[in-house]
């Protein structure tokens, strides 16, 4: 791949967004790349996955490519549609996708961020949102992922003065998880996935497909959702679960292997 760099281990997948030249921005081919990407990782059965810079980038990702959005006389959704590919690729990842922050997030740098499930950041990691400084439409779906991560009067702020919000005040709100040292940034968000990977996969697939779920759907509307009944079911016939009571009665750890 020309624009990212993947690496897949011990059910560990790290991709690496790798355009220092144009800040990280989000062409069309790298939009591809990504969503190829995360097809491999799901092959791979992948539990984790890390989104990082390289090492020493400034900017964690500048967001669209200006020079590659739609004239205005041209119809948008099949720019759209590409973005919204690889934030969905992220959303329906069955396991836990953590991005790590080392650099500044800016425009659809942030729908890609609040996409993921868990953020963590260095005091370099900032913030914009910034179509009011081109006049560029947001889509509900891409204002609903702001929303899951702080409320309505901060969005607006956000969205209102397009300032750069530092890490410290991120993670005050709770867009960011964890606030890490820089130096040990990398160790941390490994730490944290280390953690992730001894738990039960399937379970943790299950609660994730559900908080997405309730973001767009009242719970009886969830509860009722046929799929998500036969996922439970699944979860509960599974041989993890079997696997994870026998271990608490022997009083040893669990050896899950997602099925």
């Amino acid at each position: 791949m020309k624009f990212i760099k993947t690496i897949c281990q011990d059910k560990l997948g790290i991709l690496i967004l790798s355009n220092e030249k144009k800040s990280n921005s989000l062409n069309l081919e790298m939009l591809d790349e990504f969503v190829q990407a995360f097809s491999e990782f799901k092959e791979k059965e992948c539990r984790v996955v890390i989104i990082r810079s390289n090492p020493g980038s400034k900017v964690w990702c500048a967001g669209l490519r200006i020079d590659q959005l739609p004239d205005a006389e041209h119809d948008p959704v099949p720019y759209e549609y590409s973005l919204e590919k690889i934030l969905k690729s992220v959303e329906n990842f069955p396991g836990i996708v953590i991005a790590m922050i080392d650099g500044g997030v800016w425009g659809g740098g942030c729908e890609l961020a609040f996409a993921c499930d868990i953020l963590i950041g260095s005091a370099e990691a900032s913030f914009a949102i910034t179509p009011a400084k081109i006049s560029a439409p947001y889509n509900p779906n891409q204002v609903s992922r702001v929303l899951q991560r702080v409320g309505n009067n901060i969005a607006l702020e956000m969205f209102a003065t397009a300032d750069v919000m530092n890490a410290e005040r991120a993670a005050s709100l709770g867009i960011l998880n964890y606030l890490a040292n820089k130096e040990n940034l990398e160790e941390f968000s490994l730490n944290i996935a280390r953690k992730i990977l001894s738990n039960a996969p399937l379970t943790i697939a299950l609660i994730k497909k559900q908080i997405h779920g309730l973001a767009t759907q009242t719970m009886e509307q969830l509860t009722r959702d046929e799929n998500n009944r036969e996922f439970i079911k699944t979860v509960y016939y599974s041989q993890d679960f079997k696997e994870g009571k026998k271990a608490f009665l022997e009083k040893r750890r669990p050896q899950f292997s997602g099925k």
